[in-house]
């Protein structure tokens, strides 16, 4: 038993190191998503070998879980700040979601400056056309798979024809803010992770936004958690923080899996507040973000 207790500690905590590397491999940003529940079990058999005396390998797996765990808590760092002047809902709708017209109430009540949207289907069609009223200013891109992305905006798209081309995962424009400045708003969805082509997509997505000149928001579900290496990669690239501490987002697991995996990204000179809003006929929650830039 202590062998094999042993053995088992040494090999969670090579998961868990090897979930770090989701820059350079595929599948580590896959094992990032089930990090937490790796760093628990191991945590657990770091102490059953000090309760076996082998307290110095319980010594070496704990330092490497702690390690593992503030750089996956640094993750959560935008947290919470005040609630500012600007406002944006961000939803992934589900393609042949139900309750469509709950939705479209509750965007509406909402009544963000910006709406970020997925999966506007055929089905959603009635939520869009909804929407016109409030928002004269959209831009939509059709992906593959389960309908398209869009942005609505209360305020003029300075460029609204273009920048649908980042690998199929984003679109994208600038918005003219009422004090004369501008914003760039995206509204991101990425595919599942390995072996899905999120991982395709990513570098793409990453030059993109590396090469725009401005402040960047970002609405989207990435279908990665805060700590997975395709969510760092793209808040370096776009200089931005996550609102929102750890905001479960896609519940159909329920406790045994809490998967953060929609998110708001605000420029990381700014700070806001973000609530979670209902399911609504979808399997994912909605984002309410209020922040200042």
């Amino acid at each position: 038993m202590s062998t094999f207790l042993k053995t088992l500690a040494v090999l969670v905590l090579i998961g868990v190191g090897f979930s770090h590397l989701g820059g350079w491999i595929a599948f580590a940003d896959s094992l990032a998503v089930v990090r937490p529940l790796l760093l628990f079990a191991g945590y657990i058999l770091a102490f059953a070998l000090l309760f076996l005396r082998a307290r110095l390998l319980a010594a070496f797996v704990l330092f490497g879980f702690v390690a593992s765990t503030v750089d996956t808590v640094w993750a959560l760092h935008g947290g919470q700040g005040e609630a500012g002047t600007l406002s944006l809902y961000q939803k992934n709708m589900l393609w042949n979601g139900t309750d469509r017209q709950s939705l479209l109430d509750d965007i509406l009540r909402a009544d963000a400056d910006f709406v970020t949207l997925q999966e506007t289907s055929n089905d959603n069609m009635g939520i869009l056309k909804g929407l016109e009223g409030v928002y004269p200013h959209r831009l939509a891109c059709t992906t593959p798979g389960n309908g398209g992305i869009a942005i609505y905006s209360k305020f003029p798209l300075i460029q609204p024809e273009a920048k649908c081309e980042f690998g199929d995962g984003v679109v994208l424009a600038q918005a003219q803010m009422p004090d004369g400045g501008a914003i760039w708003v995206a509204s991101v969805h990425l595919n599942r992770p390995f072996p899905y082509t999120q991982a395709n997509q990513v570098p793409g997505i990453v030059r993109g936004l590396g090469d725009l000149d401005g402040p960047i928001l970002i609405g989207g579900d990435f279908n990665m958690v805060p700590w997975g290496s395709a969510v760092r990669q793209i808040e370096r690239a776009a200089k931005v923080d996550r609102l929102g501490g750890y905001l479960t987002t896609f519940p159909s697991f329920g406790w045994k899996l809490i998967l953060p995996i929609d998110h708001i990204l605000i420029p990381n000179t700014g700070e806001g507040f973000v609530e979670v809003r209902p399911l609504l006929g979808s399997d994912h929650l909605g984002l309410l973000a209020r922040f200042s830039i």
